[in-house]
């Protein structure tokens, strides 16, 4: 019952997750923020479905799955990230709300992180372990992507002169 127990909490964490990135999607006018967070918001909705999938079939069957399907997007934050014109003046626009947000966002994904690389590191069986750092992995992503987008939002141009010296 532990582990359902904690498939719910990934369930109800990523729920939240997707909420609230939707929510400060529709309020920020800054397409960087809005583009990042509709992203993310689509993954958090697709993270619900696997970890729901695994809590349906604990709860019907007692143990873990057997079988693990997990469907990647289409394409990656990057990629969605790197169609936009990061020089346009309404790109670099944003108000202190986006910044708050983007430092929300991180704290969300570093703690949903380490609470499913615990659950890896808990696991019982190699596919469990497997799921679970996977999620972990893509939730390290999240993290890093969100904090790219604040660097280049609190000082564009430090932002530029960092990328051109990679």
């Amino acid at each position: 019952m532990k582990k359902i127990s904690s498939l719910q909490i990934a369930i109800d964490n990523e729920a939240r997750e997707e909420k609230y990135y939707l929510a400060e999607a529709h309020r920020s006018q800054n397409p960087v923020v809005r583009k990042l967070l509709t992203h993310l918001a689509a993954e958090e909705f697709a993270h619900q479905k696997w970890i729901i999938e695994r809590h349906d079939a604990m709860v019907e069957t007692g143990k873990w799955p057997e079988e693990i399907t997990l469907t990647e997007a289409d394409s990656t934050l990057a990629q969605t990230l790197g169609q936009l014109d990061y020089q346009k003046d309404e790109t670099k626009q944003h108000d202190d709300d986006d910044i708050a947000c983007l430092k929300k966002a991180a704290q969300f994904e570093m703690e949903a992180a380490d609470f499913y690389f615990r659950l890896a590191r808990e696991a019982t069986t190699p596919k469990e372990a497997t799921f679970f750092a996977y999620l972990g992995k893509l939730e390290q992503d999240h993290m890093a992507s969100i904090r790219d987008s604040l660097a280049y939002l609190e000082d564009p141009e430090a932002y530029f002169a960092a990328r051109a010296e990679h």
